[in-house]
């Protein structure tokens, strides 16, 4: 129901994602294919560019189809137009350093504003500046190697397209399937956690499912299409999710209030679930088995624990009852408000590469463009890490890889066949990869790129280009640090505007379901469009932090708690309007708004602010909903949830 983020948030899994199989079987024929084809016809000097075109696979693979070929097919042209751009202003030193720097800077916003999974914008600076240092030549020329690039591109855009033929649904299943999957773990964690005296701790397990159960909002909200129905298999997808919460709310009802176990049929039956829409099938079953006495899952919100499942479940909100999606125009204005960290990713990037690309050109160095494209790599790119942290994982791959490519080419200096064959095995390999194997991948995409530089370079020389790529990519990750430490990560008044655009939009979508008492799309739609924006910032403070602040784990209790709120409002049955309790509820939650300007959870700042909040209002007839504006209030002001056997503490009136 809200885009994800960078898919950049998903960082808490139980289990590492194992090697992908057939995406390096698919990124190896089509590697394969172009740098094979193109050097059968034009030389190896062309095929070098069309496998240049070929990273595009290295994006879009977690995007649903519906939005991955539109997408894909920008960056396809993105590459072939940067291309191009580098190479118009080789040798010319200022109109270098001014391009390269707009490719850095712009591909940022593109790819934070559009949450393309994939390495930020690393690739299209790549292409850029390996275009911009080698040496200049004729319009024809350009044309020509931009030619091959795009045939790179539009190969590798095809093979990201294949399986749409043979499963169109797959992206959202597997995210779907991992949502099933996190959500049975939590179940697990929280029945044993319960069994053992004094209650256990199961927030990790919630944090967990909480972010696979996002994801997969996230999935579903970008396969929806503009002004056109859902196809019905999506439609029972969005089913499955939303009584998927059902449980999940259920489960956190359970472990925040204590009382009855969750019953150890749960967990099979959610696991049975996710392997049956991992395979395309639809759960046979509505709800889980209940099992003894413990907390049944409600089909909404409202259902009370120890209540038995409903025999004939309720019918579910359908994604059609929300309004189309937000606009890329939307898009586009909101990556540069106070409330999106793009600016300032964008800003650090773009002068690391800047920099780089100045002091690649004034040193005597072998191959320069490996300076900015040094600067880009350790400001993004990494699976959910600090610079500091991408830096050291990089440098030692870099290490390692150079150190093979050098004894290799002692012993033996690879013909036309050989560098075809050996780059396309490697590329495939690197491909299959998880994303947190940064090492592995670094280690083996460092002997392709220097394979395939010796080959377009006029006077090859492998053992001497490994060592100047060692050294350039360390001064351009040095660049890059140092531009993380003058820019330092997301400005406190952007985290700040984040959560209190997401209360306040909480506030409206609550505020109309208790005034008319019944679902308002356009306002709930917006609510969890602000939730996933507060979340996108969640996970990009961390990443761009050189020092871990904590600023993440004091922004989680309040990112959880507006969730939950909006959950009860998604689950919550029909019922008689309340204009009274609206007003009080909206007034305050408004109030609460205007609090998190003033400084970030559990400060002192806000809680100065929130002493002159009104108390919670306690709508009549609707108990949980004080419950959980009182977690809120308390997520705000402590930083901290309630301890998981009690109930948030109670105002005196």
């Amino acid at each position: 129901m809200s885009r994800a983020v960078t898919r950049k948030a998903h960082r808490w899994r139980a289990v590492p994602p194992a090697f992908d199989r057939w995406r390096a079987v698919r990124s190896t024929l089509t590697f394969g294919l172009c740098l094979g084809a193109v050097t059968a016809v034009a030389g190896l000097h062309y095929g070098v560019f069309a496998a240049i075109g070929c990273y595009v696979d290295a994006y879009g693979t977690r995007d649903p189809y519906p939005r991955r070929g539109p997408v894909l097919g920008l960056l396809c042209a993105g590459f072939v137009v940067t291309f191009t751009a580098g190479s118009l202003v080789a040798g010319e030193v200022w109109a270098m350093t001014a391009v390269l720097a707009v490719v850095a800077g712009g591909a940022t916003l593109f790819v934070h504003t559009l949450h393309l999974s994939g390495p930020g914008s690393y690739f299209v600076v790549l292409v850029s500046a390996l275009a911009a240092f080698l040496p200049p030549v004729g319009l024809a020329e350009t044309v020509t190697r931009a030619c091959c690039v795009a045939i790179g591109a539009s190969v590798s855009w095809l093979s990201a397209m294949s399986g749409r033929l043979v499963r169109p649904y797959a992206p959202e299943e597997r995210a779907v399937s991992a949502a099933f999957r996190s959500v049975a773990a939590f179940a697990d964690t929280a029945r044993r956690a319960a069994a053992v005296p004094p209650r256990g701790d199961s927030s990790a397990a919630r944090r967990s499912a909480c972010t696979a159960v996002h994801a997969a909002w996230a999935a579903l909200e970008d396969a929806r299409g503009r002004g056109t129905a859902p196809a019905p298999r999506r439609l029972a997808l969005f089913d499955l999710m939303v009584r998927l919460e059902a449980v999940f709310d259920t489960l956190q009802n359970a472990a925040e209030r204590g009382g009855d176990p969750v019953p150890a049929t749960w967990a099979p039956w959610l696991r049975a679930s996710a392997a049956a829409v991992r395979a395309g099938a639809t759960p046979g079953s509505p709800l889980p088995p209940s099992g003894g006495s413990a907390p049944a899952p409600p089909n909404r919100a409202g259902g009370t624990p120890g209540a038995p499942p409903p025999s004939r479940p309720a019918r579910a909100p359908r994604a059609p009852r929300l309004p189309p999606r937000r606009s890329l125009g939307a898009e586009m204005r909101h990556a540069v408000s106070s409330a999106s960290p793009a600016p300032t990713v964008a800003l650090r990037v773009a002068l690391a590469v800047a920099v780089g690309t100045v002091l690649g050109w004034a040193l005597p160095l072998l191959h320069p463009a490996w300076v900015a494209v040094g600067a880009a790599a350790s400001l993004q790119g990494g699976p959910g890490r600090q610079p500091s942290q991408r830096v050291g994982s990089r440098f030692v791959g870099t290490v390692a890889g150079v150190a093979i490519t050098v004894l290799v080419a002692q012993v033996h200096q690879p013909g036309t066949g050989a560098t075809v064959a050996v780059a396309t095995v490697v590329h495939g390999v690197s491909r299959g990869l998880p994303p947190s194997a940064l090492l592995l991948r670094t280690l083996l995409n460092t002997p392709v790129a220097l394979l395939l530089v010796d080959a377009v370079l006029p006077k090859p020389d492998l053992a001497p280009l490994a060592a100047y790529r060692l050294l350039d990519l360390t001064l351009g990750m040095c660049l890059g640090m140092a531009a993380a430490l003058l820019v330092r990560g997301v400005p406190l008044r952007r985290v700040r505007a984040a959560v209190s655009v997401a209360v306040a939009a909480t506030g409206s979508a609550v505020g109309e379901r208790l005034r008319t008492g019944t679902f308002h799309a356009a306002s709930e739609a917006t609510a969890w469009q602000r939730t996933s924006d507060l979340w996108t910032m969640h996970a990009s403070v961390p990443v761009e932090e050189i020092r871990a602040t904590g600023t993440a784990d004091r922004l989680w209790p309040s990112l959880l708690a507006i969730r939950r709120l909006l959950c009860w409002n998604l689950l919550r049955d029909a019922s008689a309007p309340a204009p009274d309790e609206s007003a009080r509820v909206g007034d305050f939650l408004r109030a609460l708004s205007g609090a998190a300007r003033t400084d970030l959870p559990g400060s002192p700042g806000i809680g100065s602010a929130l002493s002159r909040v009104p108390r919670t209002p306690r709508p009549a007839h609707e108990p949980e909903l004080h419950r959980r504006l009182t977690a809120l209030r308390s997520a705000l002001e402590d930083a901290a949830l309630p301890p998981p056997a009690t109930e948030p503490p109670r105002e005196t009136d």
